[in-house]
């Protein structure tokens, strides 16, 4: 079977949707069986993604990915382009990756007589809006299924959607290959924040945003520091992550909680995620709301034991007393309570890394791509 599919993406960043798309183009590149799976990117000039394929096929030479601009000046001229880029180019399959891409094509459909299949991908947890535009294009007959994160946010979806046969969940993936060989490079945290080698170090990967709910993390280490002080324990907590619009909010709560500001360090980006995160003694992810959560993965990826709180498709990966210990949302005494017992109980914490790994190969970019592929194939026959 062979098919052409377009991958329709509008935002010109770059977070965790686009690296997502990059793994799905990447893997079923890979899977090429006779050239059948044809695919292009469509999406802003010069955008992160469109740079990364590019400098992707350009070390793959035998690359069968097309990238082209998304072109117009509007959500209209947008639409226009598309239904005549599928025209012309016979596309059997648009897979909308953002909610723009998505209104961009329903408009197709509707105003440009666009006949191709849709496919969306669903990776946020809000409910669908409630009015009648947001209704009509996830029910719109050119929908033939929308691909969820989680169960949680299928979950969700599914509240608004008439036909839940659409509905599927195909989890997102991490690249592990990244994770290995890591060990090379020893105590980069320690040594860039001056830190001694019995110093605890208890973080999370995050931008600075509300939904990540920083607020938890920084009260449940306040409540750490008061504990771990009176055994004599070094600690240190890191907010690893892009600013946001919560940096405000977390620089004023250490403002006013002075005396252990000291405690805290805000790293900002940094590139070098699974060369720093296996350094982490705890991974403490305090999320308010979550698709899926993909920090957590690289900490299973990183054999770090995670304390998290069961917002969202969390429990999928992080399941309570198995994978890692689980919080209800904004308890940071429940979520202090489960980080000592990890840190101070080696048998739960090798458990809970033992179970994690072998969970994580449910959370591939491979498997990713593998499921994707088999829900092409049964929309296009």
């Amino acid at each position: 079977m062979s098919f052409n599919i377009v991958h329709l993406s509008t935002p010109k960043t770059w977070r965790g949707g686009e690296q997502q798309i990059a793994y799905l183009a990447t893997e079923l590149n890979k899977k090429q069986e006779n050239n059948a799976i044809k695919q292009t990117v469509l999406t802003p000039q010069n955008s992160p993604l469109s740079v990364f394929l590019k400098d992707y096929n350009k070390i793959n030479t035998s690359s069968n990915i097309k990238v082209e601009d998304l072109k117009g000046n509007s959500k209209f001229g947008q639409a226009k382009f598309l239904a005549n880029f599928c025209r012309r180019n016979q596309i059997d399959i648009i897979h909308f990756h953002d909610a723009h891409a998505h209104t961009i094509g329903i408009l197709s459909a509707v105003f440009f007589q666009n006949k191709t299949k849709f496919i969306l991908s669903r990776r946020v947890i809000f409910p669908i809006k409630n009015n009648f535009f947001s209704k009509y294009k996830y029910n719109h007959s050119s929908i033939k299924k929308v691909i969820c994160v989680s169960n949680k946010v299928k979950e969700v979806a599914a509240l608004n959607i008439k036909d839940k046969s659409k509905l599927v969940t195909v989890y997102s993936g991490i690249d592990l290959e990244k994770f290995e060989g890591t060990d090379k490079e020893k105590s980069v945290l320690r040594r860039d924040y001056n830190l001694q080698e019995d110093t605890i170090l208890i973080g999370n990967v995050a931008a600075l945003t509300p939904e990540k709910d920083y607020i938890t993390f920084l009260e449940t280490a306040k409540i750490l520091i008061s504990r771990l002080e009176k055994i004599n324990k070094k600690v240190r907590f890191l907010l690893i992550g892009k600013e946001g619009s919560s940096e405000e909010e977390v620089k004023d709560w250490l403002t006013q909680n002075q005396e252990i500001k000291s405690y805290f360090i805000l790293t900002g980006f940094r590139n070098d995620i699974p060369v720093i995160l296996k350094e982490l003694d705890i991974f403490l992810f305090t999320s308010q709301i979550e698709g899926l959560g993909t920090s957590v993965l690289d900490a299973f990826a990183s054999k770090v034991p995670v304390v998290a709180t069961a917002a969202g498709g969390i429990p999928e990966s992080v399941m309570d007393n198995k994978t890692g210990l689980l919080s209800e949302i904004k308890d940071s005494v429940s979520l202090a309570e489960n980080v000592e017992k990890v840190l101070f109980n080696e048998e739960l914490r090798n458990r809970l890394i033992n179970n994690a790994n072998l969970h994580l190969q449910n959370f591939t970019k491979e498997n990713t791509a593998k499921k994707t592929l088999e829900i092409y194939k049964n929309v296009v026959k």
